[in-house]
């Protein structure tokens, strides 16, 4: 029963679950960068130690120097859990509203173990 290639792949999963991920956020803001920076560093400085107390490890964005509308945020959290729980909020929710144009694109994304420098 332990054995079973259901409960591997429920004990992958689980174990996929509780590994850092790196999340990636894509959305084209609403306004300005300046009037977006002024919110996002409200709500970010409202609630960094929130954030770090469920699971979110760095926070950091950039913007395309070609269209500074184009924005890019990439989170490194604890687990895949743990992101999915704090972004599902409807306090974040609200902020990516005031935030962006449309839905963002989020993407999770794994460390492979691979080298690096």
């Amino acid at each position: 029963m332990w054995d079973s290639p259901a409960h591997r792949d429920a004990a992958v999963r689980k174990e996929e679950l509780e590994v850092a991920v790196t999340i990636t956020i894509r959305a084209r803001l609403k306004a300005e960068p300046a009037t977006i920076q002024a919110i996002h560093d409200q709500v970010t400085g409202a609630t960094k130690e929130m954030a770090r107390q469920a699971g979110d490890i760095s926070h950091i964005v950039y913007l395309d120097p070609q269209d500074r509308r184009q924005f890019l945020g990439i989170d490194t959290w604890q687990s895949a859990e743990q992101a999915q729980a704090f972004a599902g909020s409807p306090q974040i929710q609200e902020f990516f509203g005031q935030m962006f144009e449309g839905q963002p694109e989020v993407k999770v994304w794994v460390d492979p173990g691979w080298n690096k420098w």
